[in-house]
């Protein structure tokens, strides 16, 4: 008698938390305290209100993804606990170091760069790709002189060691030297003794890329996901109304809507998807060879939109940081699929035009999930192995990592289920590895 209860109880318990969910989340988009909109019909003109949004800190969207650590037998592993965020925890100890003499000491020596990777006693904080020096120093509150062109994506530093702390770049094996004082190790291995998830990983220094192999098969959990999808009005006011009375006309196309604010900006919905197209003509946005900057920019395009930022990163860079791409996260592994680029692309030209990609749709409340509902995916070397047969070699794949499909409900259209895979980069795009084995 009691099971037939509980067995007829839960789904009506799972429809209700769907209803308060969709319930909360509609008040917080609507709620005025936090969003002034403005409404469109047709032929419209906004006021001079602009959309006041409280965006995320820049050291919160870029931030490192992974943590590595090498114990002292020289095994390397990926470790994250579910229940506290260790990146963030890590950085806070870190960013109150005193650090000074930056220097460069070694390039494009990939033995030299492979024995730091592997040296024992070590832990990484790995970023998706490359940051420069204006994006340390602010992320880390530091002061260091570097050269412009510096790059890098990895921070490296002893647990037991201290005194110095590296940076690397993957690219061309580049290798910089910190000095450090102040450094509390102590704190740093008593948060790395809390992470209960570890992977065993290998990674292997390329001549111009680093992949990190999973030794062995890995189970990642699942999740579902609410998605809200905002007006098209809304970034109507935030993205084409410049703080002046700027009349703003609206075309329809079949398939697209079109708004047009002005000579110089413009943005295009797509309707069926909800991709959102904006350009900037007059954008001024002067680009240099300092990535740094280029991506301190780029974060600006990105906050000026009002897009809800909570679990958006940094994931890769183009030309330099002129076309960047941000995608959303779910414990530190990328979601793909959700558009044809990431959750936003942002590029600039050397005509000083701003291009924005986006999506009305996005992540809002997780939902229960079964603790049980995990996927098994196999090692890195054995999917390596399977895309070699299927006639695609290691030496066309560019980078390979473990993340999340987004894929449509078929429940609910207001849902969406996050798939654990495998996406591999290779022919300048990322593909989910069961398609280039032909599955």
């Amino acid at each position: 008698m009691w099971n037939k209860i509980r067995s007829g109880s839960l789904p009506v318990a799972l429809f209700l938390l769907v209803i308060i969910s969709i319930i909360l989340s509609f008040l917080i988009w609507t709620n005025p305290a936090r969003y002034d909109r403005t409404r469109l019909n047709g032929a419209a003109s906004t006021g001079s209100t602009h959309s006041t949004v409280t965006t995320r800190a820049i050291d919160d969207i870029f931030l490192p993804t992974q943590v590595v650590v090498t114990n002292q037998q020289g095994q390397s592993e990926t470790v994250y606990n579910p229940k506290i965020n260790l990146v963030t925890s890590l950085k806070s100890v870190v960013e109150k170091w005193q650090m000074s003499d930056f220097r460069k000491i070694s390039q494009g020596d990939v033995s030299a760069y492979q024995r730091l990777l592997n040296r024992h006693g070590m832990v990484q904080l790995v970023y998706a790709d490359n940051i420069g020096r204006g994006i340390f120093n602010r992320s880390y509150g530091q002061k260091l002189l570097m050269s412009p062109t510096a790059k890098f994506s990895r921070i490296i530093f002893s647990t037991h060691a201290a005194g110095s702390l590296y940076l690397l770049n993957d690219d061309n094996q580049s290798i910089y030297q910190i000095h450090v004082r102040k450094q509390a190790l102590s704190q740093i291995r008593q948060l790395l003794s809390k992470a209960n998830q570890r992977y065993r990983v290998t990674e292997h220094a390329a001549n111009d890329h680093t992949l990190t192999y999973y030794e062995n098969s890995v189970r990642i959990p699942r999740y579902s996901y609410l998605v809200g999808k905002q007006s098209a009005s809304f970034f109507v006011t935030s993205l084409l109304n410049t703080g002046e009375s700027t009349s703003v006309t609206v075309h329809r196309t079949t398939g697209h809507t079109i708004y047009l604010a002005g000579t110089y900006k413009r943005m295009t919905v797509t309707n069926k998807t909800g991709a959102v197209q904006f350009e900037d003509y007059n954008a001024n946005q002067k680009m240099t060879r300092d990535l740094g900057n280029n991506l301190i920019k780029s974060f600006n395009g990105l906050s000026k939109t009002g897009l809800p930022l909570d679990t958006i990163r940094y994931f890769d860079n183009e030309h330099n940081g002129h076309q960047v791409t941000y995608r959303s996260f779910v414990e530190g592994f990328p979601i793909f699929n959700q558009t044809d680029f990431g959750a936003v692309q942002v590029k600039h030209d050397h005509a000083g035009t701003q291009e924005i990609n986006f999506t009305l749709t996005n992540l809002q409340v997780p939902l229960p999930t079964d603790s049980t509902s995990r996927v098994t995916l196999p090692s890195t070397l054995t999917v390596m192995s399977q895309l070699a047969a299927a006639g695609t070699p290691a030496s066309k794949v560019k980078d390979i990592v473990l993340g999340y499909q987004w894929e449509s409900n078929s429940d609910s259209n207001q849902v969406v289920d996050l798939q654990p895979t495998y996406y591999v980069y290779v022919a300048g795009k990322w593909q989910v590895y069961t398609d280039l084995l032909g599955e």
